[in-house]
């Protein structure tokens, strides 16, 4: 007796990709750039926006020709971790800690060269001057919780700090961020509405629809 249907393919993981890449398959290693580039690109774009190509690329490089020590939570956790390493290494190497420096005292200047990337509507362009005021180490954990949805286990592994560090560390960037808004000059009415809607507005910074 013939039997009729379709074989479905299984979608290859992310890990599998990667191991297909490390042993040659470039195939394997576009389909695993395009799945994540856009996401590693903007985790250095608010920090680092000049040097953030580069370092996309280093990090992709450094996944093919290191050998990942695991279990992981996920390869995102995997993947972010390695982020955080190549913008570290960068700046110690290329001694840019003054040059971050100025960029956490020209919030102004960087959030609007940054409008074309992340804001389209008012709002989101007064969160920004506001987020790029964070301290990196508060930024990076508002980054990976509400712009890439990673857990706090996830985010842990990527900062290398355990799942309870990870929620003490963005309730205290949330309160930063708070009182950073409250010192703004705003109208009350402007204030009022990003006081009212900070966790929404944050995550709408990635989300096209509203841009």
């Amino acid at each position: 007796m013939l039997l009729c249907g379709w074989v479905t393919a299984s979608v290859p993981t992310d890990f599998e990709l990667l191991e297909r890449w490390r042993n040659g398959d470039q195939t394997s290693g576009n389909l695993l750039f395009e799945r994540h580039y856009t996401s590693v690109r903007r985790f250095f774009d608010l920090r680092l926006n000049r040097l953030s190509e580069d370092l996309t690329q280093r990090t992709f490089l450094a996944c093919v020709e290191q050998r990942e020590r695991g279990p992981h939570t996920s390869f995102r956790a995997y993947l972010f971790g390695i982020a955080r390493n190549q913008m570290l290494m960068s700046l110690r190497k290329e001694k840019r800690f003054d040059r971050a420096m100025r960029f956490e005292n020209e919030p102004t200047m960087l959030a609007t060269s940054l409008t074309g990337v992340f804001a389209r509507r008012r709002e989101q362009h007064l969160l920004l001057l506001a987020l790029v005021q964070l301290p990196p180490e508060m930024l990076q954990v508002v980054q990976l919780y509400y712009w890439e949805a990673l857990s706090t286990a996830e985010i842990g592994e990527a900062l290398d700090i355990s799942p309870s560090a990870v929620g003490s560390r963005l309730q205290r960037a949330r309160e930063r961020l708070r009182t950073i808004l409250e010192s703004m000059k705003l109208t009350d009415e402007q204030r009022a509405m990003l006081l009212d809607n900070v966790e929404a507005l944050t995550r709408s910074l990635t989300d096209p629809a509203t841009s």
